[in-house]
């Protein structure tokens, strides 16, 4: 028998037509914090199971929602989009409406984000937005300013002019990914840069949910988000006194191997961010809760959460 419980939640997106699914993991016993996941890009919040299951079980209310364009929130025919126009806003939109709901019955417990890859850029601007709602936040895998953003975006309206918001085009998408698994040897997958475990990227491999392109206003939206979480004006405008966590592998690419991080930990210190900090996993690629140091990388983030109940 479970010491939790799994309930589900569902609302209309801020897109006005889809319908977001959520999941709710709830100790039994008097919990002691609350934890909300934004996840990644072409993935699903059913992905983070273990680690949802594991903070329970350490006293932790945690929830997610599957952004639209991904998971359950979306027919498969309209993953990868978000919308015509500005559609990463909605992401941001229905993390806050997923939170609402949540503290409606938890009013009194502090809340932290976590955010991963895309889901880290999405998590960083509500943490712009909403920073007095939270107790801290953690963004993992995340990236760094990357020169290419403002010339993915240009690429991507271009094609949504000439081949509409819902094309989707691999020369595109290599914009995005195309060097992400030069480093590693021997390449044995596409996704050798996702993590170590083998039977992890196979697993993903085969799971339509995540093998999907995105569409060209998906990747505009994508390349706007990176812009625009590492903009002056998001590190000028962010709460000083929210404790931030990044976490991230020293040979992931998005993080560009470690530098970038460095660069937003660097630049939240330049803005007077008061508890800022980082943790490099050596040897570590994208997918941090699915590498093999997950373990080390659980214990790490539950201790951090710990630490910082009391701090808001």
């Amino acid at each position: 028998m479970n010491d939790y419980t799994i309930s589900n939640v569902r609302f209309t997106s801020s897109d006005g037509k889809s319908r977001v699914h959520g999941w709710v993991y709830a100790p039994n016993s008097e919990p002691v914090a609350m934890l909300q996941i934004s996840h990644g890009m072409c993935e699903y919040i059913g992905r983070y199971h273990w680690f949802m299951e594991a903070l329970c079980k350490q006293g932790f209310v945690v929830f997610g929602n599957d952004h639209i364009g991904h998971g359950e929130s979306s027919e498969p025919e309209q993953y990868g989009y978000f919308g015509e126009k500005n559609g990463y806003r909605h992401l941001i939109s229905d993390l806050h409406r997923m939170s609402t709901i949540v503290k409606e019955k938890y009013p009194q417990l502090p809340l932290f984000l976590f955010g991963h890859s895309m889901g880290s850029f999405v998590a960083r601007l509500y943490a712009g937005r909403y920073a007095d709602e939270l107790s801290g936040a953690i963004f993992c895998g995340t990236s760094g300013p990357n020169p290419l953003a403002k010339g993915g975006i240009a690429a991507a309206t271009l094609g949504v002019k000439l081949k509409g918001a819902m094309w989707r085009s691999s020369q595109l998408t290599a914009l995005a990914f195309g060097s992400y698994n030069s480093k590693y040897s021997p390449q044995r997958t596409t996704h050798d840069w996702l993590t170590r475990n083998e039977s992890i990227v196979d697993t993903y491999l085969k799971d339509p949910k995540c093998t999907f392109l995105f569409t060209a206003a998906g990747l505009r939206d994508l390349f706007t988000l990176v812009s625009e979480c590492n903009s002056k004006q998001w590190f000028r405008n962010l709460d000083k006194d929210l404790p931030i966590l990044l976490i991230s592998g020293d040979m992931d690419p998005v993080g560009d191997y470690g530098k970038g991080i460095e660069k937003v930990l660097a630049t939240l210190l330049e803005n007077d961010v008061k508890d800022a900090t980082m943790t490099l996993y050596p040897q570590a690629r994208h997918e941090l809760l699915n590498e093999l140091n997950k373990e080390e990388v659980f214990t790490d983030i539950h201790r951090w959460l710990m630490n910082h109940l009391c701090n808001r």
